[in-house]
């Protein structure tokens, strides 16, 4: 038998790491985005903080006298050319040099609606050049701007009587903040792998030898298995081979159907047929204790015995060869004085019909027989004793019933697994009550339409739930 492939371990430790990289690259991810948020905040509350403090110490009356007396672009060339200029200028470049910022601080005033610089951080003076990096409406009063690739902090430079001369404006690159989280992204992942390589060997190393003994051992289950399996299927080939085909009771009988459902590929329920002569054969179908492969084991021995039996007593009735049938399955048991397996047996009724007399003779250990005749259905009730068993006396009497038919009788020989199937609306037992109704119905169809309608009544009632034991019936028109 081939060996199986090892494919669920590392299917499975794949797995693993396919969820540890999504959570670790969703981690990551969601790290970047609030890393680079809090450090384009950080950056922003920083400059809001230097512009904030610029506008609180800047003299608002020093930029109401620069634009009075300046009042063209390009007046100022330099930062020392005027003193007021001068002193604006050196407390913006210090700030701006002590937080460390690329763009220079501004103050901005509002002219004609145009915002336009009055006094810059960097060397060279930009006067009354137009400020294009915002609009007027987002200077136009104390504010922060994140948006976009430039973060803004912008405050008013009031004069004495708290309105607006001008503001402060200071620019930062959000490319400078988001570099910043950029290279924790990078020190992060770089963990992550590590982290990443680490529990890969744990996993081949630990959780992956856990995985292949585990599979190993599944391979195992799997191989008995199969093992078993193929096994009961060649047994119940066996069996097949031994219980009597369905064409066989045509050379007995006008009319006949077979049912056999197995609960498992086995069945612990058989029929059975023997033709002595031209005129009389037997006929019998036995219910074994349990189902499946024990069911099956005791099958094929009641079946064996009777295949033993009835042709070297063919000339007694039904009762006695019951009775020598009890003596032979004790007897091969071993069930005499031991408890143990003492319930072990089968359940049987056993016909024989002469068509020359046109008579029935039935015996049955716990098992009826069903006789339809003049379209009326009775019921023949066998003894209430089993076949095999130590729990009763080995020499055990059965009761014989004859039974006069005309022409077009038909009898029926079952089980009980098919009126003990749970199913309908309310899970109930299917019952005998319903058999009866079932096959007194339909008594006028021939022996196969009537063996379509049990069958579908079986699974209609049976619906979702299991087949709860095996199941097997025989219909014959005698």
């Amino acid at each position: 038998m081939a060996q199986p492939k090892p494919h669920t371990a590392r299917k499975v430790l794949l797995a693993v790491h396919a969820v540890l990289l999504v959570l670790c690259v969703t981690v990551i991810a969601l790290t970047h985005l609030s890393d680079r948020r809090d450090q384009r905040n950080e950056a922003l509350s920083n400059l809001g903080t230097a512009t904030a403090s610029l506008a609180a110490q800047l003299d608002a009356r020093h930029v109401d006298l620069l634009l009075d007396k300046y009042r063209e672009p390009g007046l100022i060339i330099k930062s020392t050319q005027d003193a007021r200029y001068y002193v604006l200028h050196d407390h913006l470049r210090k700030t701006a040099e002590r937080l460390g910022l690329e763009q220079a601080l501004r103050i901005v005033a509002i002219v004609d609606g145009t915002p336009i610089e009055v006094v810059t951080s960097a060397a060279t003076p930009a006067y009354r050049s137009p400020f294009t990096d915002a609009s007027a409406e987002l200077i136009s009063g104390d504010g922060r701007v994140n948006a976009g690739d430039i973060l803004m902090a912008c405050d008013a430079i009031r004069d004495p009587n708290g309105q607006p001369v001008a503001h402060v404006v200071g620019l930062y690159p959000a490319a400078e903040a988001d570099a910043r989280a950029l290279a924790a992204l990078w020190r992060n992942m770089i963990i992550a792998v590590v982290l990443l390589v680490l529990s890969a060997v744990i996993l081949y190393r630990s959780v992956g030898g856990w995985l292949k003994k585990d599979e190993a051992a599944m391979g195992d289950l799997q191989r008995q298995h199969t093992g078993i399996t193929d096994s009961i299927a060649y047994a119940g080939k066996i069996q097949r081979a031994l219980v009597p085909r369905p064409e066989d009771y045509a050379a007995c009988f006008a009319d006949a159907f077979v049912i056999d459902r197995p609960k498992d590929m086995v069945s612990g329920d058989f029929h059975w047929v023997h033709r002595v002569d031209e005129h009389t054969c037997y006929v019998a179908a036995a219910d074994c204790t349990g189902h499946g492969l024990p069911g099956a084991m005791l099958a094929t021995i009641g079946c064996s015995l009777l295949n033993e039996i009835v042709p070297r007593h063919s000339d007694k009735d039904p009762a006695e060869l019951l009775a020598m049938l009890n003596t032979r399955l004790v007897t091969t048991l071993h069930q005499q004085g031991h408890k143990r397996g003492a319930g072990d047996g089968m359940d049987i009724a056993l016909c024989r019909v002469d068509q020359q007399a046109r008579e029935i003779l039935f015996a049955g250990a716990f098992r009826p027989l069903y006789w339809s005749h003049h379209g009326q259905l009775t019921v023949i009730n066998g003894d209430r004793k089993p076949i095999g068993g130590a729990h009763q006396e080995l020499d055990r009497r059965f009761t014989v019933h004859r039974l006069a038919y005309t022409p077009g009788d038909r009898i029926y020989l079952f089980s009980d697994g098919y009126v003990d199937q749970f199913g309908g609306p309310e899970r109930k037992r299917f019952m005998t009550v319903r058999l009866r109704s079932l096959i007194d119905e339909h008594r006028h169809l021939s022996m196969e339409e009537q063996a379509n309608v049990i069958e579908r009544a079986f699974l209609d009632w049976k619906g979702e739930e299991e087949q709860v034991d095996d199941v097997c019936m025989l219909g014959l028109a005698v």
